[in-house]
């Protein structure tokens, strides 16, 4: 959790030097950036292998999305996608 405040409040005063020093896309930085304090709790509660780094914008877009909506049944048809893309 506290990565992630860190990440986030880089992301919010230098969007495109977070996404390099944390290796992020830009799109996601910016997502990242967007995120309050809530949706940032809600994303710590998925648990691994989740919570590795992807570096696919719509993967994240998606989770963001659901995450901010309360859609609890879109969070697990995603964390399924993810469990069957790191089963490779």
């Amino acid at each position: 959790m506290q990565y992630l405040i860190h990440a986030r409040d880089l992301t919010r005063r230098d969007p495109q030097l977070a996404a390099t020093l944390t290796g992020l896309a830009d799109d996601f930085a910016y997502m990242l950036a967007d995120l309050t304090p809530y949706e940032l709790a809600q994303v710590t509660q998925i648990k691994l292998p989740l919570l590795i780094p992807r570096q696919e914008t719509w993967w994240w877009s998606r989770l963001f999305a659901a995450v901010r909506e309360g859609r609890a049944e879109e969070i697990a048809t995603i964390m399924e996608h993810a469990t069957l893309i790191t089963v490779r």
